[in-house]
């Protein structure tokens, strides 16, 4: 269950995150992610498809779930699902199409764009890197370079929300939204190969 693989991602990153946040916004994001997806966790039937499970998520994150990150991620998921809905015989080509939907909308709610060190700047440049790349999607690399874009946030001046009030104080540290979304492409690339995860970075080295 891809749900199950993100909460186990949360929960070993959640002190890194807790960390991250606290060096440029509240210091929740840690909580709302980690309690999100264990209260996601609970409501899906264990016989949910993958559809299914993430429309079960995206509901109880845009329902129950504050602060800035609950809505985003909300909405994502909600993209997700629906991509997944749209392509049954293609799964990864309609997460894809979900991920980038879902990217889409953050940007049209929030207005956020790459450079402004947000979680947009985790998936913008992944989910680029996976339309460029010819043949079967490779989602441990997917994995790898979100991470690494992800890490990169901590050499980007806050621009957004309360972070911007941090302004520079925030370089060093890499955006906490950036990094719970290369969780999410952790979970994704476990769920896709369970075979990879000696390939993956830990969550709790992220």
């Amino acid at each position: 269950m891809l749900i199950s693989l993100y909460l186990e991602a949360a929960e070993a990153a959640h002190a890194n995150l807790t960390r991250y946040d606290q060096a440029a916004g509240d210091g929740d994001f840690g909580d709302n992610l980690r309690d999100g997806l264990r209260g996601a966790y609970s409501r899906i039937p264990f016989t949910s498809d993958l559809a299914a499970e993430v429309e079960a998520a995206a509901t109880y994150f845009l329902d129950e779930v504050g602060g800035t990150s609950g809505p985003l991620l909300g909405l994502l998921l909600q993209r997700l699902a629906a991509g997944v809905t749209a392509t049954p015989s293609d799964v990864d080509g309609g997460i894809v199409r979900g991920l980038s939907d879902g990217t889409a909308a953050i940007q049209r709610v929030g207005e956020a764009k790459v450079g402004d060190r947000t979680l947009v700047d985790c998936l913008a440049p992944t989910l680029d890197g996976l339309r460029a790349a010819p043949g079967p999607i490779d989602w441990t690399a997917a994995a790898a370079a979100a991470l690494a874009h992800a890490r990169a946030t901590a050499d980007l001046t806050p621009r957004m929300g309360r972070a911007s009030y941090v302004g520079e104080r925030a370089l060093g540290t890499p955006d906490a939204g950036a990094m719970g979304v290369a969780l999410l492409f952790w979970a994704l690339a476990l769920y896709r190969r369970p075979e990879s995860r000696h390939q993956l970075t830990a969550p709790g080295e992220a």
